[in-house]
């Protein structure tokens, strides 16, 4: 026995049950069922309790019956098989020994029962040949994949190729094993474009490899359509590295699913879900996922360093994007020297941001935690045809999230425009990793050189340390900030001028620790001026401690229908708040 037993769970347990379920479903060469027999020969050295397996296999070999399918053979070698290695676990047999005894015992099962049903002349030596080549290789990678997963530190000594060919023809065998042909293609199809996404090229034609001569060990006539999604691959995959982002997996999922629609018509609906999964389904959880599945099954292959080089990458993209967007505002028109100083200030943090992540620090570590982001909730309001107000929270660097609120000058469209350049290049600055400083200088300079000198926006800006608690909020020109804790309100409030109106800004900032439970408020200064009458929001803080909910969303439509409800008659202006719960 090359390896040791480990201690079964509820879950161990019921994931195994489904694996056998379904390996006992592997049918090929029109009725023989070698994984079967190799799952219970190699699960039989982990620990005699698997012995348990033979039933639930003989169960998904019993869904073949009233298909003409004839299984008989193999199920009797598989209980040869485990019955024998109960009896002799105490035996240290090798895996060479373990292959040739399940290979005598499956063909000489099927001498057996063919000859007692006086139907030698059935026995095929080509399909037994094949079957024992079948049974070699499934021996050699449950072999592996037990040693993964039981053998701890064992399976250290096992190469990462061989490891991922396990991987991928047991994957591909179980989809194949499902047996209903509309889902098994989708399914496939969908696996190893993930794979190609996730891995590369060449594993993922290794992987439409494997299904290729599995779908002709099942007596498919699909290898031509197989081929041509191999052709798919590599044009989607050399296409869709011209593109960044989002765009480069929506091209390879395209190309690759029009090629699999024109070679498998009969399939078009499974294949166009599948791939309409895989677009939209957020690529970096999809590599979260794969490096989370690698550091459990392939640990050699330092899934840790993958997802480091996986967020530098996206840094990298965040941080062009941010570049592109303020050459798009230069050539606008826009001449100051100033703004120009103030970019290659940031690109130089940007820079040494950038080497402190390569040198091995902070990425890593920001992204195998994964802190979760704030849940933060929005409501607004118009009293025109559009709000001047622009509001938007997003994570950013490390453990960071930020919430930005901003009121342009007056009202309607020229109010929303001074806004939204506000907020829009504020994130693009601080998620391509510029700080504060700069950004807002830029953000300053950008509006005094955009116009005559009546181009202006106020600021609110709050940074919150997902790990600390602690949080920073800067206002240019902003409304005051309110903190509920227990039903008691306060407020943070410090007088700047808003961004746009003079040269240079002196940017300070009020710093607040937020504990657990919190709602931190940021309001327009429409919300602080629907009541002259009292200059302090004491109604604000009242409706604070008065509501008892923590949903973000609802506390903020709450106080945006109450400040709406206290303008009256008169003259209103826009009104929007945002509250993140801590």
């Amino acid at each position: 026995m090359e390896f040791v037993g480990n201690q079964i769970n509820l879950k161990s347990v019921l994931a195994t049950l489904t694996v056998a379920f379904f390996t006992g479903r592997i049918e090929l060469f029109n009725g023989t069922f070698p994984a079967a027999v190799a799952l219970i020969t190699v699960m039989a050295a982990v620990s005699t309790v698997y012995i348990y397996l033979v039933p639930v296999m003989a169960a998904g070999m019993f869904t073949f019956g009233g298909t003409g399918v004839d299984f008989y053979d193999d199920l009797m070698a598989m209980a040869v098989c485990g019955v024998f290695f109960l009896f002799f676990h105490r035996q240290r047999f090798t895996i060479n020994q373990r292959t040739a005894a399940a290979a005598a015992a499956m063909i000489l099962c099927s001498c057996i029962y063919y000859g007692a049903k006086d139907m030698l002349y059935l026995l095929s030596l080509q399909t037994m040949i094949k079957e024992a080549a079948a049974l070699i290789i499934y021996i050699r990678v449950f072999n592996t994949l037990a040693k993964i997963l039981f053998a701890g530190q064992g399976a250290d000594r096992i190469s990462a190729e061989r490891m991922s060919l396990s991987l991928s023809i047991f994957a591909v065998s179980l989809i194949g094993a499902v047996g209903v042909s509309q889902v098994v293609f989708p399914l496939w199809l969908l696996f190893f474009t993930t794979v190609c996404y996730c891995r590369g090229l060449q594993p993922a034609l290794v992987t439409a490899a494997i299904a290729c001569v599995f779908s002709w060990c099942q007596g498919s006539s699909d290898s031509m359509a197989f081929t041509m999604v191999f052709a798919a691959l590599v044009v989607g995959w050399y296409c869709a590295g011209l593109l960044e982002g989002r765009y480069r997996k929506t091209v390879l999922a395209l190309t690759v699913f029009g090629v699999a629609a024109v070679c498998l018509p009969e399939n078009v609906y499974g294949a166009a879900a599948a791939m309409a999964f895989l677009t939209a389904f957020p690529a970096h959880l999809l590599t979260r996922i794969w490096c989370s599945a690698e550091a459990k099954l392939m640990p050699q292959t330092c899934p840790q360093q993958d997802v480091k080089l996986f967020a530098i990458r996206r840094a990298l993209r965040r941080k062009r994007e941010a570049f592109l967007s303020l050459a798009k505002m230069y050539s606008a028109g826009f001449d100051n020297r100033q703004i120009i100083s103030y970019q290659f200030q940031g690109m130089a943090r940007v820079v040494d941001g950038i080497l402190d992540d390569l040198s091995g620090g902070r990425v890593s570590s920001d992204e195998t935690k994964g802190f979760p982001p704030v849940p933060v909730g929005s409501a607004s309001y118009a009293f025109e045809e559009v709000s001047g107000d622009s509001c938007l929270s997003f994570s950013f660097g490390h453990n960071k999230q930020a919430l930005i609120i901003s009121d342009g000058m007056g009202k309607g469209s020229r109010a929303q425009a001074e806004s939204r350049l506000v907020v829009v290049t504020l994130a693009r600055l601080l998620e391509a990793g510029f700080d504060v400083d700069v950004a807002m200088k830029t953000v300053n300079a950008v509006l005094m050189a955009g116009s005559s000198g009546d181009m202006f926006a106020t600021v609110d800006l709050a940074i919150i340390d997902k790990e600390s608690g602690r949080a920073q909020i800067f206002k240019m020109g902003a409304a005051s900030t309110f903190v509920k804790h227990e039903g008691r309100v306060s407020a943070l409030k410090r007088p700047a001028p808003p961004v746009g109106i003079l040269d240079g800004v002196k940017l300070e900032y009020i710093d607040v620790k937020l504990k657990k439970g919190e709602l931190l408020v940021m309001v327009s200064d429409g919300v602080t001026d629907c009541d002259r009458q009292d200059p302090e929001c004491q109604w604000l803080r009242q409706r604070l401690s008065e509501i008892g909910s923590r949903d973000p969303e609802t506390v903020a439509e709450l106080i945006v229908n109450k400040a709406a409800e206290k303008y009256g008659i008169r003259e209103r202006d826009d009104l929007t708040v945002m509250v993140a719960a801590i």
